[in-house]
């Protein structure tokens, strides 16, 4: 069962890691800036970096919150069929993936063969070198002699409930739509809960300077925003494996 707790240990996790912004370090000089559904929240905010990183956290807690809220009471959990819809397109796309690049390196061999440009020539061999060294690993991980990665259960779960979520928010909210290297998301949506979060359930502000931070971090529209008629939140593993996407 994922709880709200883990979540939220995950979140500071990945906050620590630098996934988040800065993380001020839990020093003698922390001090109680918030309280979350009663509970204390202290902090260094001694500074201005490090007040900017606790208005951080404490949005990124209230918005974790918020989120794992409405994924209860939404029905939103990640079923074990999902999950192993999931894990079937992974292993389908490495598959592909090994193939297109084996592939590829046949056509490079042959083009260095009929290559007389020194220019392309190198272009082609550097390009070589970079498929020649993931086959060689490959051949290693079949081997045993390199460690397979697998992503964990949990991971992957997270994964099909964050795609659940943003749907499921936009539908609810809609509003303006945010872009990241994963696709869309609800920006304006993901705010709105957490402003509806925060009336019902109580954040209160023992630094007033905190509090305004996160009011600012509430409001701050998103770095790129989706321009179209309708987002797609189509996750990718329920569309079509590329069949190239490989350039030269």
């Amino acid at each position: 069962m994922r709880t709200t707790t883990a979540r939220i240990g995950l979140w500071l996790g990945l906050a620590a890691a630098g996934t988040f912004g800065f993380l001020p370090p839990a020093q003698a000089q922390a001090t109680v800036v918030a309280r979350i559904g009663g509970e204390d929240f202290p902090c260094d905010a001694s500074n201005e970096r490090y007040r900017q990183g606790c208005a951080r956290i404490v949005f990124g807690m209230a918005r974790a919150r918020a989120e794992e809220d409405f994924i209860v009471r939404h029905g939103l959990r990640a079923t074990d069929a999902e999950v192993a819809e999931l894990v079937a397109y992974n292993r389908a796309f490495d598959l592909h993936d090994r193939d297109q690049r084996a592939r590829k390196l046949a056509d490079l061999k042959a083009r260095l063969a009929a290559s007389t440009d020194a220019a392309e020539r190198e272009h082609l061999e550097r390009f070589r070198t970079v498929l020649t060294r993931l086959a060689s690993y490959e051949a290693d991980v079949d081997a045993g002699i390199e460690e397979r990665v697998v992503v964990p259960t949990e991971t992957l779960g997270r994964w099909v409930e964050t795609h659940k979520l943003n749907a499921a928010l936009y539908r609810v909210y809609g509003g303006t739509v945010g872009l990241t290297a994963a696709g869309p998301y609800p920006h304006a949506a993901k705010a709105a809960l957490v402003a509806e979060y925060v009336a019902a359930n109580g954040v209160e502000f023992v630094d007033p300077e905190i509090g305004r931070r996160f009011r600012a971090l509430l409001h701050a529209p998103p770095k790129l925003v989706f321009v179209g008629e309708r987002p797609d939140f189509t996750p990718y593993w329920k569309r079509p494996i590329p069949a190239s996407y490989m350039a030269d």
